[in-house]
C-alpha cells in the first residue's frame, strides 16, 4: 500500500489517487564501482484532479518563486506510514495540458549533488581546517656531498704553481700554499649543518698554531658532526729539489691537526695520492675549518702541477638533519567534512563519518597541505572529492556509502558480509548467469606518480609505483590503485628545506602529502620504526611513512583484486625497489587466497516485491540444483503496479 502527499504552501496534501502515472513510480537500487548501493527514485510526474488544481495555482501565484514537494510513503507492518522518498518538484519543467500536469523532481538528493560536483577543484584556508596540535617534523637524514676540481694556472694541465725562496729557513712551513678548490656538483640539502667553499690559491701565506686559516674549503656550523672525505689524486712536482708536502688540515679554532700528509720527493715525477676507499671520517665541531696545504721544505723553488685530463677526483659528504619545524595538519574527517559542505552549496545538514579501527595506517593519517610544509603565509589545500576518495579507496580500500544525508567511508569488505538477506529459492525466471569482463585484469599498478628530485637522496625513495602482472592474457585491463595523495618522505623534506624562500614551486605547491603520526606530549609526532622495520634506505632509523609503501596499498585491496587474480608476480618499481620491510622485499610476489565476490553476475525477475532491509547481505536463489548466492547490483521496485522486480547480482558463490 502506497501514499503520495504534495506539500505546499506549508501544507500536505494527499494526492494518492490524482498521481497519474503511479506505473511509472520506481524505486532503484544500484553499486557503482562495488562500493556501497545507492538508492534513487523516479523524477517525472503526472498529476490530475486536485494535485493539478493545486500545482497549477501555485505557479499562477509564484512563477519561478512557486515552491513545492512530493513525499512517498510505503505502510508497514503495523498499518502506520514510513516515508520512503521525499523531494522538491522543479517547476521550471511545468508542462500543462489542460488536464494533466507534468513535472519533474529536482533531483537533489546528495548522491546526485556529489555525482555532479565530485569532479570540483575546492581550495581551503589550511587555517580554517587545522588541527589545534602540529606536526612536530624533526626532519629526515639526508646524504649531503659536493665534488672539487684543481684548477691552476694553465689551462691545459691546472698547474699550480707555490714559489719558495732561499730566505726561507731550511725545514720551515712558516710559508705555504692553499691548494685551489672549486665546487663542480654540490648537492648540499641540509645548509646549516656545514658550508663548503671554493679554496682559492694563496701563495706564501703565514700562519701559527692560533691563526685562523686564510683560506678553507668547509665550515662546520654544528656541532659532532662527521664529515668524509675521498680523493684519489695525481700530482707531478719538478723544478726543485728537498720535500714537497700536501697536507689537509683541520683547523678547530685554536689549532691545527693534520689529518693526511702526503710527503713526495722533488724529482719530476707523478705521484698519486689517494685516501682509503672508504674515505676518512673527520669529526668537526661548530666554526671547525678544513683546508689543504702546500709545502716545501729545503727547495729553493718548487712548481706543482695537477694534470686536467686525469680523471681524479675529490668528494666531500656528510649525514645530515635540518632543524625541527611545525607544521599545520588537517585530520582526513575535517576535510571531508568541508568538501560536502561545498557539494551541498555551503549549506549545513550533510554528515559524514570515517569508519576507525579497521586500520591503524588510516587511524594515524593526517593531511598535509603542501604550502603549509613550505611554511607560506595563509597556506591553502586544494582538492576535489574524487581526488579524496581515489586517495581512501587506493591506499586503504575503503569506499563511500551514501545514506540519505549522510556519507560513510567503510572498508569494501565490509559491504559484502556473509549474511543472507533474502531467499528467492525457485521463485523467479529469465534466469541469466554472465561473466564480467571488466574485472578481469591484466595488470595492477599501486602506489604514487614518480616524482623527479633534484638531488642523490631522491634516489631512495620508494613511495611511487609498482607494477605486477596477474598473468590473464584474456583482457588488457589494468587496475589502477594511484593515490592522488603523497607519502613521499623526500618530498616532504625538500619542500621543507625551502622554507623561507619566496620563489613558487609550481611543481608541488598544489599537492597534498599524508604522514602517519600520533599525539604525544601535546603535538603529532611522526610514527617511526615500530610495527616497521625497514633496511635498504639511506636512514632507517629516521624514515617515515613506511607503512604508506605500495605493498600495503594491495594488502588493503587484496579481497578485491582477488576476484579475478590468484598472484600477482612483481614486474616493476620507479623507486627504490630495494627496501625491505618486516623482511619481505618490495620485489617479492604476492599470494591473493581470498575474494570478496566472483567475476559472476546473474539477472532474473521475481514476483517477490520485499524490498531488502540490508544492503550489505546476499541473495540466494536456486537453479538446477545449485545454490547461487549474490550481492545487489542492480535492481528495480515498481510502486504503483504489482511488476515483477529485477535483480542483477554480484554472485558471491555457486553451491
Amino acid at each position: 500500500m502506497y501514499k503520495c502527499e504534495l506539500l505546499v504552501g506549508g501544507y500536505a496534501y494527499d494526492v494518492t489517487d490524482d498521481l497519474s502515472n503511479w506505473d511509472d513510480v520506481k524505486l532503484s537500487f544500484k553499486r557503482d564501482n562495488y562500493d556501497g548501493v545507492i538508492r534513487s527514485f523516479s523524477t517525472k510526474f503526472q498529476f490530475a484532479g486536485s494535485g493539478y488544481s493545486l500545482l497549477k495555482g501555485e505557479y499562477r501565484k509564484a512563477y519561478i518563486d512557486a515552491s513545492a514537494s512530493i513525499v512517498f510513503y510505503t505502510r508497514n507492518n503495523s498499518w502506520t506510514w514510513n516515508e520512503w522518498f521525499r523531494c522538491a518538484l522543479d517547476f521550471s519543467t511545468f508542462s500543462d495540458d489542460g488536464s494533466i500536469i507534468s513535472i519533474n523532481a529536482v533531483d537533489d538528493s546528495l548522491a546526485a549533488l556529489i555525482k555532479a560536483n565530485k569532479g570540483t577543484q575546492y581550495e581551503y584556508p589550511v587555517g580554517e581546517l587545522k588541527e589545534e596540535k602540529r606536526l612536530l617534523y624533526d626532519r629526515l637524514q639526508m646524504h649531503n656531498q659536493v665534488n672539487y676540481t684543481i684548477t691552476g694556472e694553465n689551462e691545459v694541465e691546472s698547474e699550480v704553481v707555490m714559489h719558495t725562496y732561499v730566505d726561507v729557513p731550511q725545514n720551515s712551513e712558516d710559508y705555504s700554499s692553499s691548494l685551489p678548490l672549486y665546487i663542480v656538483t654540490p648537492d648540499i640539502q641540509n645548509k646549516n649543518v656545514v658550508e663548503v667553499y671554493d679554496e682559492e690559491q694563496n701563495n706564501n701565506i703565514p700562519y701559527s698554531d692560533t691563526t685562523p686559516p686564510a683560506a678553507f674549503f668547509l665550515k662546520c656550523l654544528r656541532t659532532f658532526t662527521t664529515v668524509n672525505i675521498k680523493f684519489d689524486l695525481v700530482v707531478r712536482t719538478f723544478g726543485g729539489r728537498g720535500l714537497s708536502n700536501v697536507i689537509l688540515r683541520h683547523y678547530d679554532g685554536t689549532s691545527y691537526k693534520d689529518i693526511l700528509r702526503v710527503v713526495i720527493p722533488v724529482n719530476d715525477n707523478y705521484f698519486a695520492m689517494k685516501t682509503p676507499d672508504e674515505g676518512i671520517d673527520i669529526k668537526m665541531a661548530n666554526g671547525d675549518m678544513l683546508f689543504f696545504v702546500l709545502t716545501a721544505i729545503g727547495a729553493t723553488r718548487f712548481d706543482f702541477a695537477y694534470p686536467v685530463a686525469d680523471p681524479r677526483y675529490i668528494n666531500i659528504s656528510f649525514m645530515g638533519r635540518d632543524e625541527t619545524i611545525s607544521i599545520d595538519v588537517v585530520r582526513p574527517i575535517s576535510l571531508l567534512n568541508r568538501l560536502l559542505k561545498s557539494i551541498n552549496g555551503e549549506k549545513e545538514g550533510v554528515t559524514c563519518e570515517i569508519a576507525s579501527g579497521v586500520d591503524s595506517r588510516l587511524d594515524n593519517s593526517l593531511i598535509v597541505a603542501a604550502e603549509s610544509i613550505r611554511g607560506l603565509e595563509k597556506a591553502k589545500i586544494y582538492t576535489s572529492y574524487t581526488k579524496f576518495t581515489k586517495w581512501m579507496e587506493a591506499e586503504f580500500g575503503f569506499v563511500p556509502v551514501i545514506n540519505d544525508n549522510k556519507v560513510s567511508f567503510v572498508h569494501r569488505d565490509s559491504l559484502f558480509t556473509d549474511v543472507e538477506i533474502k531467499d528467492l529459492a525457485d521463485q523467479w525466471n529469465d534466469f541469466t548467469y554472465s561473466v564480467n569482463a571488466s574485472l578481469i585484469y591484466a595488470n595492477v599498478k599501486a602506489g604514487y606518480d614518480k616524482q623527479d628530485y633534484d638531488s642523490v637522496n631522491g634516489r631512495d625513495e620508494f613511495r611511487f609505483t609498482n607494477e605486477y602482472t596477474t598473468g590473464h592474457t584474456l583482457t588488457d585491463n589494468v587496475l589502477d590503485l594511484i593515490s592522488p595523495y603523497r607519502a613521499d618522505a623526500y618530498g616532504i623534506e625538500f619542500l621543507a628545506a625551502k622554507r623561507g624562500e619566496d620563489t613558487t614551486d609550481s611543481d608541488s605547491d598544489n599537492d597534498i602529502f599524508f604522514v602517519g603520526a600520533s599525539v604525544s606530549g601535546g603535538e603529532y609526532k611522526l610514527i617511526r620504526g615500530g610495527n616497521y622495520l625497514i633496511t635498504g634506505v639511506i636512514s632507517p632509523e629516521s624514515m617515515f611513512n613506511v607503512m604508506y609503501a605500495p605493498r600495503f596499498m594491495i594488502e588493503a585491496n587484496k579481497k578485491y583484486i582477488g576476484v579475478s587474480a590468484s598472484l600477482l608476480a612483481f614486474a616493476s618499481s620507479n623507486g627504490n625497489s630495494d627496501i625491505v620491510i618486516n623482511g619481505v622485499a618490495e620485489t617479492e610476489d604476492i599470494p591473493i587466497n581470498e575474494s570478496d565476490f566472483t567475476i559472476g553476475e546473474v539477472s532474473v525477475e521475481t514476483g517477490d516485491v520485499d524490498v531488502p532491509v540490508d544492503l550489505k547481505g546476499y541473495i540466494s536463489l536456486t537453479h538446477h540444483g545449485e545454490v547461487y548466492k549474490g550481492y545487489i547490483s542492480k535492481s528495480d521496485f515498481n510502486y504503483g503496479k504489482s511488476e515483477a522486480v529485477k535483480y542483477t547480482l554480484i554472485i558471491k558463490s555457486i553451491e
